[in-house]
């Protein structure tokens, strides 16, 4: 054979092999076996572990997060015991402290201190100081709307209720951190007493004026049996005593009986 003849022959066999090389990858794609790249279906498997991660994810911020709040730190889990052993009764200025970082602070501010013209101050109030707490426990039952005068200085805003919101025990532990923190030095409030201010107060259905809330008989709740003790003789911290004098204090005395 000579040269010639070898160099004609191959081309001949580098022209068939691309050719058989071509019919394989053909073949693999055809073949159903084979996945193609973008046409797979996702396993349920894979989103049923999507969706239980995005659930615990929710669950464990809402049980840790603090309400999201810069100074407060909820590390105790909302739901199950923590021990099987027996457990002390929570602090209620703790719990106090985190409800009132969620709902509270965005008008109060984290230093009780308000915002001028709008939210009065609860550090240094005479309604949050007062021996009246009746007063304080109703407009955070019923809420307040209008002019309200505190320390002296006025604020013009409104308060939602919050007695569909909070338990007794929710809201008395608020008011307990409220009268205990800011340079406050209040009694607590026990749940007893909210109980029996919302029973009092079922019916109404408005927001509170000022003006109402301060011709509520005063009485001190916070007390044991939430005695009806009467305040609104009583000046509160930082009120002046004009300020608190009864009109019933300049009555003439009653005739003598026969």
């Amino acid at each position: 054979m000579s040269s010639h003849e070898e160099h004609s022959e191959t081309p001949e066999l580098n022209e068939t092999a691309p050719q058989s090389r071509g019919r394989g990858s053909e073949t693999a794609i055809n073949d159903p076996a084979v996945p193609l790249v973008g046409d797979g279906v996702v396993p349920r498997w894979l989103i049923g572990v999507i969706f239980f991660g995005l659930f615990w994810s929710g669950a464990y911020l809402f049980s840790y997060s603090g309400g999201f709040s810069a100074d407060v730190f909820d590390y105790l889990p909302k739901f199950g015991p923590l021990t099987s052993g027996p457990q002390s009764a929570p602090d209620p200025k703790v719990i106090g402290k985190a409800l009132f970082s969620q709902n509270c602070v965005t008008c109060h501010q984290a230093t009780g201190q308000g915002l001028p013209g709008q939210y009065p101050p609860l550090a240094g109030s005479e309604i949050v100081l007062g021996d009246a707490s009746n007063r304080m426990i109703a407009i955070v039952l019923k809420g307040l709307q209008g002019p309200v005068t505190v320390k002296g200085q006025s604020f013009n805003n409104s308060m939602q209720a919050w007695e569909g919101q909070y338990t007794d025990a929710q809201l008395a532990a608020i008011l307990t951190y409220v009268r205990s923190d800011w340079g406050n030095n209040a009694p607590p409030i026990p749940p007893e007493a909210v109980k029996q201010m919302r029973d009092e107060l079922k019916d109404r259905k408005e927001q509170w004026t000022f003006a109402e809330v301060m011709k509520l008989p005063g009485k001190d709740v916070a007390k044991a049996g939430g005695s009806a003790q009467q305040a609104a003789n009583k000046p509160a911290p930082g009120a002046s005593p004009a300020a608190s004098a009864s009109p019933a204090g300049s009555a003439s005395p009653s005739p003598q009986q026969k």
